[in-house]
């Protein structure tokens, strides 16, 4: 079924994702997020590509509540990655939101990661400075090679209009995303470099 993605979007932003995940597996959500990762996009501005909902879902706090079904999720988005542009937007995105100090997350990319080319792939461009050196290095020990070190400035903070935030890199708006007003403050927990995503510690 084609999905309405304005109405998904809606629904999201209500908290009511429950009634997106009853309209698609989470093969159909995977499915939707790289093939909009597979289409040319201008950073900041706003199209209307139909599968931007999958894309809105995984960026929604109440997503991040339950750790299997990120899991399931991001092995999706490895499985299904159409080449190593995605696989390099899975791992700057859902990838890198999940990685945390947590042991249990450690070892469970690790173990994808010695199990899948295409997982180091999409590890290799996850930026992590945010965790204790320790976890950095098995990351990196994972990933095979070397990882982004901090080179930029970057902040994330409420936007101009109501319900929206925006991406500084060295105080230049580089990326803007827009929720509900009540939901900014998570958006920006889910998005910063130096926050853990939320259903993670």
């Amino acid at each position: 079924m084609a999905a309405d993605s304005q109405r998904l979007e809606k629904l999201i932003i209500l908290g009511e994702i429950q009634k997106v995940l009853s309209e698609f597996t989470l093969e159909e959500v995977a499915d939707a997020w790289c093939r909009y990762q597979a289409r040319p996009h201008l950073a900041g501005f706003e199209d209307d590509d139909p599968d931007w909902w999958a894309v809105f879902l995984l960026t929604d706090p109440d997503f991040w509540t339950d750790e299997l079904r990120v899991r399931t999720v991001i092995d999706l988005l490895v499985e299904r990655a159409t080449g190593d542009e995605v696989l390099g937007a899975i791992g700057a995105g859902p990838l890198e939101d999940f990685i945390s100090d947590d042991e249990h997350g450690l070892v469970w990319i690790e173990q994808r990661a010695a199990a899948s080319d295409r997982f180091r792939e999409a590890l290799r461009h996850v930026w992590i400075w945010r965790l204790s050196p320790e976890a950095f290095e098995r990351i990196e020990l994972a990933a095979g090679q070397e990882l982004a070190r901090p080179a930029n400035e970057v902040e994330i903070v409420p936007g101009d209009l109501s319900g929206t935030v925006h991406v500084k890199v060295n105080g230049e708006t580089a990326l803007e995303f827009e929720t509900d007003h009540d939901r900014v403050d998570d958006l920006i927990d889910i998005l910063s470099p130096d926050e853990r995503s939320p259903g993670h510690g």
